[in-house]
């Protein structure tokens, strides 16, 4: 049995690997808005489909 401690860290696994990988983005040069258009539909919405995620990283099309 999972003490509440050790349930709520490996809960936390998906949101430290998205947050690693939007630091990664970040140092590589990638935008402050694609950083944070990522960080809203990973983090905040939790929405991983595709459709999700070409959408915060190609705002403009969204809009064909």
């Amino acid at each position: 049995m999972m003490t509440n401690s050790r349930q709520k860290a490996s809960s936390d696994v998906p949101k430290q690997v998205f947050e690693k990988f939007l630091e990664a983005l970040s140092s590589a040069g990638a935008s402050t808005e694609l950083v944070d258009r990522l960080r809203k539909t990973l983090l905040d919405d939790k929405k991983f489909s595709e459709r999700a995620i070409k959408e915060a990283v190609l705002p403009e099309e969204s809009l064909l």
